[in-house]
């Protein structure tokens, strides 16, 4: 990995993460400071401070592209201070939970809660994770229900044990408890909880997400509704980069970082596997491969990866995909 040539074609999101969570340095140095405000003048950056009422609140909305969850990750992802006035005013809206809570989601996110299939408690607390907020009670609550999620997995020998049919799709039966998305971010960007013997439980799990993989879309019954849980990113966990393309390249990017994240990598052979074929894939220390799909440039509760201001030059391509590739090994190793 070219450190120093990404550091050389990055922007300013892209160089002060990489200094700040791959080399360490401190965000109070001068270099740190001057790319903060760089980074407040990103045009993405902007649009989302102006989504800024004056409770803090951001957005119309809870879930949703231009609401509060959205524009925390968008924030974050840019690598905006946390002490940024409108992002710590933001995360301090979330926590009150009045019912703005339901915005976008609506009795959805209460009916998967209650399931433990990841809902608006599960979603607020991973928004909360994201800025490395984990030790507000609600964040602390929803961790060990993640944990819960990820371990019910283990006595699962295939998803029919779990489903059943209902009017042509599969429906989880009663009282089954599978990880969303939320469960796996959370999990991913908080360490309260991290102690070897839950990362070994942990890591079995994602071993048996890998063996049942690709996991059907499989919905939540409530009477005659369905529901969807978030599985954004949570089919396959056994793909490997170079059987991806378009949008399923860009699942595989997020998917991949947060199981870096999650520390898990060490332990399941296939996701070493996949992490080995990362680096492979590097030519001369970048990420030169295409992947054009406009899922990486548009953000929102879930799509989103590209920090450079667009890709209509191959550097800023290069630029971005490298530096997720650079997280995904770093992490994965750390």
């Amino acid at each position: 990995m070219d450190i120093d040539e990404l550091l050389r074609i990055g922007g300013p999101s892209i160089e002060y993460r990489t200094r700040h969570e791959v080399l360490g340095e401190e965000p109070e140095s001068c270099g740190m400071v001057k790319l903060q405000r760089a980074i407040v003048e990103d045009p993405v950056v902007q649009g989302v401070l102006s989504w800024s009422r004056p409770d803090g609140w951001l957005g119309n909305t809870f879930h949703g592209r231009n609401g509060i969850e959205a524009g925390i990750r968008i924030l974050c992802e840019k690598g905006l201070s946390r002490r940024h006035p409108v992002l710590s005013k933001a995360l301090d809206a979330l926590e009150v939970g009045d019912a703005r809570l339901h915005q976008g989601i609506g009795r959805v996110g209460r009916a998967l809660d209650e399931a433990g299939l990841g809902g608006s408690e599960m979603i607020r607390a991973a928004v909360f994770a994201y800025a490395a907020d984990e030790q507000r009670a609600c964040v602390r609550a929803q961790i060990a229900e993640a944990l819960r999620g990820f371990e019910s997995v283990l006595a699962v020998g295939s998803v029919d044990e779990i489903t059943e049919q209902y009017g042509g799709r599969r429906i989880f039966r009663k009282g089954v408890r599978w990880p969303s998305v939320y469960h796996l971010r959370l999990l991913a960007y908080t360490r309260s909880w991290r102690t070897s013997e839950r990362i070994g439980k942990l890591a079995r799990a994602v071993e048996r997400l890998v063996e049942l993989s690709p996991v059907p879309e499989i919905y939540l019954r409530r009477g005659s509704q369905l529901m969807v849980p978030a599985s954004f990113a949570m089919g396959d966990f056994a793909a490997n980069l170079g059987e991806t393309e378009g949008y399923g390249r860009m699942l595989w990017f997020q998917r991949a970082e947060l199981l870096a994240r999650l520390g898990v990598v060490p332990f399941v052979p296939a996701l070493r596997a996949q992490v080995g074929h990362l680096a492979e894939a590097l030519e001369d220390g970048l990420f030169r491969q295409r992947a054009n799909h406009p899922s990486f440039k548009t953000w929102g509760t879930y799509a989103g990866l590209a920090l450079e201001r667009d890709w209509r030059a191959a550097s800023r391509r290069t630029a971005d995909l490298t530096f997720r590739a650079l997280l995904i090994l770093h992490y994965a190793t750390a």
